[in-house]
C-alpha cells in the first residue's frame, strides 16, 4: 500500500481504490485511485503494510493515523491464511505539521534509484507548511493569555507521553498479531457455525479481542454506507 502526502491529506493508495485522510479535520474519504491526480503535488513516502486506525489522544489536538510500517510473517494457518505480528509501526498527525522521518520501504515505482523519499517544499505562498518536529504541535502561542499557553503546553506533554507509550506498546511487547484473511478472534468451532453469515469479516468477529474497532469506526462507517471498502489492508487484531 503507497502512502502519498499531499497539501490537504494523506493518501493510502492501494489497486483501484485510496483511502483519503484530511489534514484539516481527521475526516476519511474512499475515493478512485485516479483521483489521486487531482491532488496537490502528491509525494510518495514509501509503502505501509496496512492501517490500524486513528486516534485522537486530547480534545482540542490533531487526530492521529496508525499504520502498520513493518510486519513479521509467524505462521500459516488451515486453508493458506497468513498469521502476521506488528513489529513496527508510524504515526501520522493529520494535521498541517510535516511528518517526521518514517523510515517506510521506499516504493519502487516512485522512488528509483533514489535513498529516500522526497519532501514536500512550501511555496512562498504557503509559508505556514514549514517544516515542524515530529511532537511540536500547533497552538497559538502568540496569544497574550498565559492560561491558555500553558494548558496547550500541558497539553503537548501530555500528548507527547502517550505517543511514547504507543509506540512502545507495539514495538516492545510484540503481542500485536492480525491476518488479512482470517478472523483470529473467533474459535473454529464458532466460525464453523457461522459459514453461511455473508456479513463483512468485521462485523463477524468478537468484540472482546477487537480492540481497534473504535479506531477504524470510520472506515466500518464508510462499509456501511457504501459497501464498497476492501478491508484486505484494514486488519483486525487479535492481542496476545
Amino acid at each position: 500500500m503507497e502512502l502519498f502526502q499531499a497539501k490537504d491529506h494523506y493518501i493510502l493508495q492501494q489497486g483501484e481504490r485510496a483511502l483519503w485522510c484530511s489534514r484539516r479535520d481527521g475526516g476519511l474519504q474512499l475515493r478512485p485511485a485516479t483521483d489521486l491526480l487531482l491532488a496537490w503535488n502528491p509525494i510518495c513516502l514509501g509503502l505501509v503494510e496496512g492501517v490500524i486506525g486513528k486516534i485522537q489522544l486530547h480534545s482540542g489536538l490533531p487526530w492521529w493515523l496508525i499504520l502498520i510500517r513493518q510486519k513479521a510473517l509467524v505462521g500459516k494457518l488451515p486453508g493458506d491464511h497468513e498469521v502476521c505480528k506488528v513489529t513496527k509501526i508510524a504515526v501520522l498527525s493529520l494535521s498541517e505539521m510535516e511528518p517526521q522521518d518514517l523510515e517506510l520501504e521506499l516504493c519502487k515505482k516512485h522512488h528509483f534509484g533514489i535513498n529516500k523519499p522526497e519532501k514536500i517544499i512550501s511555496s512562498p505562498d504557503d509559508s505556514k507548511f514549514l517544516l515542524k518536529t515530529f511532537t511540536h504541535i500547533k497552538s497559538n502561542v502568540s496569544a497574550p493569555n498565559k492560561k491558555k499557553v500553558k494548558e496547550s503546553k500541558e497539553k503537548e506533554k501530555l500528548e507527547r507521553r502517550l505517543l511514547e507509550e504507543l509506540l512502545k506498546m507495539f514495538m516492545d511487547s510484540e503481542s500485536f498479531y492480525y491476518s488479512l484473511t482470517y478472523d483470529l478472534t473467533n474459535s473454529v468451532q464458532r466460525q464453523s457455525a457461522g459459514e453461511r453469515d455473508c456479513r463483512p469479516l468485521w462485523q463477524k468477529v468478537d468484540d472482546r479481542f477487537f480492540w481497534n474497532k473504535y479506531m477504524i469506526q470510520d472506515l466500518t462507517e464508510i462499509d456501511t454506507g457504501c459497501g464498497l471498502l476492501d478491508y484486505s489492508h484494514y486488519p483486525r487484531f487479535c492481542a496476545d
